[in-house]
């Protein structure tokens, strides 16, 4: 009989340790599962979150430039609008007779100016200076008589070099108008004759044909250095 009870106790002893090493392993299984599972979930939400985490971490000056730049060019372009609205206000409305005031010409020729800077950068040299009374501003000369000039010198300049530049020049001497531009040209346009052109041409005939005698019209070429003079008769107006 006592070996009975021996019996049973071993055995029970026997499924107690078997129990426990069952459990064990279950136990070790679940937590496998679970580390995978958390390991799974943490990678779906890296992938299915991107967005939120990028925006968490975006340094908020990055935006506040990037805000300041698209206002630049809106006010660039708001800006450019309104000089080109001045210029064809002037084209339509200013220049029905003969002559202008000299006053209108050269805000003309400013408006000009500012449109053409679009096409250079911020940091380009550029000199606008106006030597002009507010007497003078008011005697009359031909319309247009300073686009040309002008437009050459933005349409040669070497606004890729960065010793470049355009100088314009408006001044009154004794009832003369002089224009002078200068600008450092492009390498390749150094033995051409910046002045051959249609419209070139075109701006010379007309300086004949209204003012005969009264005007002149000089180029000099240094090196890379380009300058055209251009001197007018002004007319009072009475």
């Amino acid at each position: 009989m006592l070996n009975f009870y021996y019996s049973l106790l071993f055995l029970a002893f026997l499924v107690l340790v078997l129990l426990t090493v069952f459990l064990y392993w279950k136990i070790r299984i679940l937590k496998r599962q679970n580390e995978l599972l958390t390991k799974q979930n943490r990678d779906v939400y890296s992938i299915t979150l991107p967005d939120e985490t990028t925006i968490y971490k975006l340094d908020p000056h990055l935006l506040k430039n990037a805000l300041n730049a698209i206002q630049s060019h809106a006010y660039q372009s708001y800006h450019a609008l309104d000089k080109l609205s001045n210029v064809l206000d002037y084209i339509l409305y200013e220049t029905d007779g003969t002559f202008v005031k000299l006053k209108d010409e050269i805000a003309f020729a400013q408006n000009l100016i500012e449109i053409n800077k679009l096409k250079i950068s911020p940091l380009f040299d550029l000199h606008i200076r106006k030597k002009i009374s507010p007497e003078a501003g008011d005697m009359l000369i031909a319309p247009f008589m300073t686009i040309n000039p002008i437009e050459n010198a933005f349409k040669h300049a070497d606004v890729q070099n960065e010793n470049s530049y355009i100088s314009v020049v408006f001044e009154v001497v004794e009832d003369y108008f002089y224009l002078t531009v200068s600008n450092r040209i492009q390498s390749k346009q150094r033995t051409t004759n910046t002045l051959g052109g249609l419209g070139n041409k075109t701006f010379i005939q007309r300086l004949k044909s209204i003012y005969g005698e009264d005007y002149s019209l000089n180029t000099e070429q240094k090196e890379d250095i380009y300058t055209v003079t251009v001197k007018i008769k002004l007319y009072k107006n009475d």
